[in-house]
């Protein structure tokens, strides 16, 4: 039996990856990604990874990322943890999710899924209008 103690959904063009944080019978935590293709009827197939690899796995998509960049135009549709951080921030500062995604060069669609898989709710951040009070003259 697994318990399952965190869940995240990421949702692109062509595929949907669910990847949760699971916790073994056995007491031991492991990461497994859950990968859906919409077009493959709905093939799905699943990557199980012991925590201790993660690091050196991130490492080495990094790397290979930046080497596919650099022969083909790849369209940036993801965000580094540290402009992740950055959006959350300037959100919570009351920076409207369409500021975020001109500043970040990013569809407001992929800000939002930022903060939800972040747990932050999205509200309206517009300012209120502050009432603009005048004054009655008096009549003498």
């Amino acid at each position: 039996m697994k318990d399952i103690i965190d869940t995240t959904h990421l949702e692109f063009d062509k595929s949907n990856f669910l990847i949760d944080l699971v916790k073994h019978d056995s007491g031991h935590l492991y990461v497994q990604i859950v990968q859906v293709i919409r077009e493959a009827n709905n093939e799905k197939s699943t990557i199980r990874i012991n925590p201790k690899h993660i690091p050196e796995l991130i490492k080495v998509l990094q790397n290979y990322y930046a080497k596919i960049s650099t022969f083909e135009d790849v369209e940036k549709i993801t965000l580094s943890y540290i402009d992740q951080e950055k959006i959350q921030e300037r959100y919570l500062k009351g920076v409207p999710l369409k500021d975020l995604a001109l500043q970040f060069d990013q569809s407001v669609e992929l800000i939002e899924m930022v903060l939800r898989n972040r747990d932050i709710e999205i509200v309206d951040n517009k300012l209120p209008r502050p009432k603009i009070r005048t004054r009655k003259r008096r009549k003498y």
